[in-house]
C-alpha cells in the first residue's frame, strides 16, 4: 500500500518525476539535513531493505512525500536512482564515508579474531533465516549482529557501531558476514553441517507444530 496514495485519491496532481527531481536537488544543496539517509545509501548492502529507506519522506509542494511511493509511481529505474543517490552521497560525505569503511573493516577483523568455538554458536541463527524474493532479511539480521555486537566485540567497538549515523548499516554488514561465514563453515565442516541440518529440522518440526495449533483454535 502506498503511504501518499491519499493525496492521488483527493484529486491532487501529482508528477512523481519531478517530486524525486525535486528530492535529488534537495540532497544536492542541503547534504546534511539527510546525513542518515544518504551513509546509509553508501554503506548498505542492499539501502532498499533498509528500514531508513523505508521510512525516508521529503517535502514536495510543501506536502510530505515518501520515497517508496514516489519512486514506485514514477517508473524510473530504481538503478539509476540508487546510482544517483550515491554519487551524491560520495560528494557530500566523502572522508566519513572512509571513516565508517574503517570501522566497518575493523568490526569484521574483531569477529574473526575470535575463536571458532565462540564463534560458532552465534552463526546458526542467521544461517536459518529465510531468504524471500532472492534478497536477504536484513532486518532480523541486523538485530541479530546487533545483539552478537553487544555481547562478544570489544565494549568501544560495539558501542562505535551502535552510536553510528550509519548504525543500520554496519549491522546489517556484520550479519551478512555472519550469514556468509556460516555458509562457507557448512561446506568446509561436516560436524557444523550436521549441526544446521538438525537445526533446521527442528525449525521446520515447529513451523508444523505452531501451524497445527493454529488450525485447532478456529471454530
Amino acid at each position: 500500500m502506498l503511504h501518499g496514495s491519499l493525496a492521488g485519491m483527493l484529486g491532487e496532481d501529482i508528477d512523481s518525476k519531478k517530486a524525486l527531481d525535486d528530492f535529488l536537488n534537495q540532497l544536492r544543496t542541503q547534504p546534511k539535513n539527510f546525513k542518515k539517509f544518504l551513509l546509509i545509501v553508501a554503506l548498505h548492502p542492499d539501502p532498499e531493505e533498509s528500514v531508513t529507506w523505508s521510512r525516508q519522506t521529503f517535502l514536495f509542494r510543501k506536502q510530505p512525500r515518501y520515497l517508496m511511493d514516489e519512486l514506485l509511481m514514477s517508473e524510473q529505474p530504481k538503478e539509476v536512482v540508487l546510482a544517483k543517490l550515491k554519487q551524491i552521497s560520495d560528494a557530500s560525505f566523502k572522508q566519513q564515508i572512509n571513516d565508517e569503511l574503517n570501522l566497518q573493516t575493523r568490526m569484521i577483523i574483531a569477529t574473526t579474531s575470535l575463536h571458532k568455538a565462540v564463534l560458532r554458536p552465534f552463526l546458526f541463527d542467521p544461517l536459518l533465516l529465510p531468504v524471500l524474493g532472492g534478497s536477504l532479511p536484513y532486518k532480523e539480521l541486523s538485530k541479530l549482529a546487533r545483539h552478537f555486537a553487544q555481547h562478544m566485540l570489544p565494549r568501544d567497538l560495539a558501542q562505535r557501531i551502535i552510536n553510528s549515523d550509519a548504525s543500520e548499516a554496519h549491522l546489517a554488514y556484520l550479519g551478512s558476514y555472519l550469514r556468509s561465514h556460516a555458509e562457507e563453515l557448512q561446506k568446509k565442516d561436516s560436524h557444523f553441517k550436521k549441526q544446521v541440518d538438525t537445526a533446521r529440522q527442528w525449525q521446520r518440526e515447529r513451523e508444523q507444530r505452531r501451524k497445527q495449533q493454529g488450525t485447532k483454535k478456529r471454530p
